[in-house]
């Protein structure tokens, strides 16, 4: 192909990568709103299931809104990933001899398996693992003691303290139930043990009151912001899709012989630095989620060169041959 000819292939592949882009982010919009239940549905059980109350917190009027936006086009650009890399291979493909388009062509669709492949690795492993332990450590940070000195009930002017007394309770009255009773009367009252909340049926709804433990005496609740915790999880979304094309970069930088496999084994401790340095920049400054993007990195890399060693010995089998 011409010069002129390239510009025009760039040119076509960029509008139809537009357009996706495009069409992927008015359908997310769509679906903005059970996607952001889905996103923050990770968040909600940990808390939960810690005993804190599961809900994330609006720092401003408009912060609703304005993620209901940021997660239609971050997730449509997300689900148009895929599409996106399909036109980079088909503006590459335009510029290879046929065996390189046949090879690009098997390897199009592994693309958009490893990046939907590294989006369920962190939807189902790594946020799991990397928000318990946060909330769990935040959790662990005890109450202190909060009973005042001698100086500080004076200067405070705070009351004796008491002993109150309970009168002896004869039976229990509050009925405690897993689920909520099919036809409540109006007035009923009962705690909910499965969501852990209080609940009383009312003419105008059902009203519901967060319990916690009495024994989770912690001086930090984990309190999320909405904005902050979409922005996190889809930006790792992202890193971690992209991440996870490192198999198909390994394989077509040795079939195109711009890096040997032996090579790229050589540099095996520079291409791990690397590796982690990368990590380092696409995740939060924590050490649990690095490790847990830089791991299958570094898996992934060596599968990708146990297959680039595979094929160049059978197109080395396939020139001796002929």
């Amino acid at each position: 192909m011409s010069f002129g000819d390239h510009l025009e292939e760039l040119r076509r592949c960029l509008l139809r990568g537009l357009i996706g882009v495009a069409v992927a982010i008015v359908v997310a919009l769509f679906f903005a709103k059970d996607l952001l239940a889905f996103i923050m549905q990770p968040l909600l059980i940990v808390l939960h299931s810690l005993g804190q109350p599961p809900s994330v917190i609006a720092l401003s009027p408009p912060e609703g809104f304005l993620v209901y936006l940021k997660v239609g086009f971050l997730s449509g650009l997300i689900v148009s990933m895929p599409w996106l890399l399909y036109q980079v291979w088909s503006f590459v493909a335009a510029g290879l001899y046929g065996h390189e388009q046949r090879f690009a062509k098997t390897f199009i669709p592994l693309t958009a398996v490893l990046f939907g492949t590294g989006v369920a690795f962190l939807y189902w492993v790594v946020l799991p693992v990397v928000l318990n332990f946060f909330v769990s450590f935040s959790s662990s940070l005890d109450m202190p003691e909060l009973s005042p000195t001698w100086l500080q009930s004076h200067v405070l002017s705070m009351p004796e303290p008491s002993n109150p007394t309970l009168p002896e309770m004869e039976e229990q009255r509050m009925p405690m139930c897993a689920e909520d009773p099919p036809d409540p009367c109006i007035g009923a009252v009962w705690i909910n043990t499965g969501a852990r909340e209080l609940r009383i049926n009312t003419p105008d709804g059902l009203l519901v009151a967060a319990l916690k433990p009495a024994a989770l005496k912690t001086a930090v609740t984990s309190q999320f912001s909405l904005q902050f915790y979409i922005s996190f999880v889809l930006s790792l979304a992202l890193a971690f899709g992209l991440a996870f094309e490192l198999p198909v970069i390994v394989v077509f930088l040795s079939l195109a012989n711009i890096v040997r496999a032996a090579q790229m084994a050589k540099a095996r401790k520079y291409v791990i630095f690397g590796i982690f340095v990368a990590a380092a920049m696409f995740t939060p400054p924590d050490v649990i989620s690095q490790i847990l993007l830089a791991v299958p990195m570094i898996a992934l890399f060596e599968g990708g060169l146990l297959v680039a060693r595979v094929l160049e010995v059978r197109r080395r089998d396939a020139t001796s041959s002929t």
